[in-house]
């Protein structure tokens, strides 16, 4: 009887199962949410560096002209676009 009573006392009840389930699962709860952290830390620490790297003297004025063509090419395509909007629309009101 003394055996089988030592036996009992080497496995876990339903209630430290339960508790040792939980603590696992927020162990790796707290490990992905470690390693997440880490990951965005990483990720923000690169891009730091290739937003500070090669800063030209002439860069601004390079990007400013860029965005300044592409604004201007924008603008004449919006407009040549209006222009044959209200060339089409005048066409076929007449043709009604």
């Amino acid at each position: 009887m003394n055996a089988a009573a030592e036996d009992d006392s080497d496995y876990m009840t339903e209630d430290e199962m339960a508790e040792a389930k939980h603590k696992a699962d927020m162990d790796n709860k707290m490990k992905a949410m470690i390693r997440e952290i880490l990951f965005y830390a990483v990720l923000l620490f690169l891009l730091l560096i290739v937003i500070n790297g090669q800063q030209d003297a002439n860069s601004y004025r390079q990007n400013a002209n860029i965005i300044a063509t592409f604004q201007q090419r924008l603008r004449n395509d919006v407009s040549s676009l209006s222009v044959i909007n209200n060339l089409c629309f005048v066409v076929t009101s007449k043709t009604i």
